[in-house]
């Protein structure tokens, strides 16, 4: 396997294996690693609207069309009937204070309901994420993603233009090195672990 390449993503969900695919279709090698091992359990997204135009405009921007049906409910289900997601109706705001519990009014005026879409057809989705993260990994293989699962990862060197990862796997040592280096594995995740970082409040 190389071990040297433009980017190194930590982190296999969605997010980090749509990266992925963007960055093969910009010509970029890609070293993609992960922790765990697919299929995994993850929690559970839906889409807005916005996230739904993202989606497209990214599968149409970066010739990745089998992530197009994606964007909306009937031409996932029409296309990748196998793959599991709900249909989204709509999704709620509450006003709640700090410190104390939510009260419900009797008029509901702390209370927003927001319709999804106009029709199911256009409706947003509800991704399984067990499954819809394995997909999303497979688009990105196919693109040519270098993957890596089950390692165990550490920074050897971290600067800019360069960064260098010790990584371990079955008892395998081995040193990737990259341009770049990007975080996918979300909140609090393995930059924000590997440089202590602190919390800051808002």
């Amino acid at each position: 396997m190389n071990t040297n390449f433009d980017i190194i993503i930590v982190g296999s969900g969605f997010a980090g294996s749509l990266m992925s695919m963007i960055a093969r279709r910009l010509g970029l090698s890609v070293l993609l690693l992960e922790r765990g091992k697919h299929p995994r359990f993850a929690i559970g997204e839906s889409t807005s609207p916005l996230t739904n135009l993202i989606l497209e405009e990214l599968a149409l921007t970066y010739d990745l069309p089998n992530l197009l049906p994606l964007a909306q409910y009937g031409d996932w289900q029409e296309s990748l009937p196998h793959l599991a997601c709900g249909l989204k109706r709509g999704f709620t705001y509450l006003s709640q204070c700090s410190g104390s519990s939510f009260q419900k009014r009797p008029d509901r005026s702390n209370e927003l309901m927001v319709a999804a879409s106009p029709t199911d057809r256009t409706a947003d989705t509800h991704w399984f994420r067990e499954e819809v993260d394995a997909f999303f990994l497979q688009e990105a293989l196919k693109t040519g993603a270098e993957y890596l699962d089950e390692v165990c990862v550490t920074i050897k060197n971290l600067k800019r233009g360069q960064v260098e990862l010790e990584c371990e796997r079955a008892g395998d040592r081995f040193i990737a090195s990259g341009k770049f280096l990007i975080d996918a594995t979300g909140q609090r995740g393995f930059l924000h672990r590997s440089l202590n970082l602190t919390e800051t409040d808002f």
